[in-house]
């Protein structure tokens, strides 16, 4: 199974987008996206991608960008169906596909009439206008711009290998999820979090818990919150409003009232509890 250092990652793709003002965008190598720096497109492919037609076409087009950047296991650059260039370039580890950088959505000026063309034969005729308008407010991107703009994501590419970001994990699906959580405890863990992180969908995710916990991940994490929290008020030096937080609960009151629904008591009253079987114990 695969592994994301995923803050580390949406860090380096952003930081490409912003030094080069070309969009990058990381995919897996099931050609999902993992990270695209402020989730937006280009005005002019957003409004290409109203029409459903256009749409499958673009959405198509960048698949077959990703099977041939696999099959030839290195750089693919093509036109995407309005006259744009795009650039997939793949990202292995240990000779294994792991996922693919797109860079896009460049116009060239050797394109320009294309471009022209294929706005003239767009299927909503109400749209060209707006079209042309966002056509006249992208920038040229030369040959030269795009030789070095790949250049540099070849070697983010291989970076992102040599700094084990992305590692091919002999662990299992479960022993994967239950890990994350608990070096994890103290921070958000929404669904959406954890299926970046593990790369699984929200369907997998929820199968995954029911089948290895017997309960919706919801309920797992909880469990582990309030296990650790039973666990950290043993000691008498550690305050209610310390162990919530380094639970993930940055609400003491509403961590108090989780806490009496899972264990019948208050916190305070646990810590009670715990410090009375101490001293019986001695």
């Amino acid at each position: 199974m695969l592994s994301f250092r995923m803050d580390e990652i949406a860090e380096l793709i952003n930081d490409i987008n912003i030094i080069t003002k070309i969009k990058c965008v990381l995919y897996d190598k099931d050609f999902h996206i993992l990270h695209d720096y402020e989730n937006t497109m280009c005005p002019f492919c957003t409004l290409v991608r109203t029409d459903p037609q256009c749409c499958a076409q673009c959405l198509e087009s960048d698949r077959e960008g990703f099977r041939q950047s696999l099959r030839t296991r290195s750089v693919y650059k093509y036109i995407c169906p309005m006259g744009l260039m795009e650039t997939v370039t793949p990202i292995f580890c240990e000779d294994e596909i792991v996922g693919f950088i797109m860079m896009g959505q460049n116009l060239q000026k050797e394109n320009l009439e294309l471009v022209r063309e294929r706005i003239r034969a767009f299927p909503d005729a109400s749209k060209r206008p707006l079209l042309i308008e966002a056509l006249s407010h992208m920038k040229f991107t030369s040959e030269e711009e795009l030789a070095a703009m790949r250049s540099v994501v070849e070697m983010c590419a291989e970076y992102l290998h040599m700094k084990k970001l992305i590692r091919v994990s002999g662990m299992s699906p479960t022993s994967l999820l239950k890990n994350f959580i608990s070096e994890h405890l103290a921070e958000p863990l929404s669904v959406t979090r954890l299926c970046r992180e593990l790369r699984m969908s929200q369907s997998s995710l929820y199968l995954l818990a029911r089948e290895s916990f017997g309960k919706s991940i919801t309920e797992y994490i909880r469990d582990v919150r309030m296990e650790r929290a039973r666990e950290l008020l043993r000691d008498p030096a550690e305050t209610v409003a310390s162990a919530a937080e380094k639970v993930g609960y940055g609400d003491a009151n509403y961590f108090a009232k989780v806490f009496r629904r899972c264990n019948g008591c208050t916190p305070r009253e646990w810590k009670k509890r715990s410090s009375v079987e101490k001293i019986t114990d001695k």
